[in-house]
């Protein structure tokens, strides 16, 4: 795997974990998102 495919893969995972952040903070479900992070990378 190249460096800048690496990079790409490395962008994506943190616009998901923002994605997820901003929605639970909005939303007022923090706590669940964290629950289902902390399971995701847990695996």
């Amino acid at each position: 795997m190249e460096s800048s495919e690496k990079r790409i893969i490395g962008s994506l995972l943190l616009l998901t974990g923002l994605t997820a952040l901003t929605v639970g903070l909005y939303t007022g479900q923090l706590d669940l998102i964290l629950e289902i992070m902390k399971r995701a990378f847990s695996l």
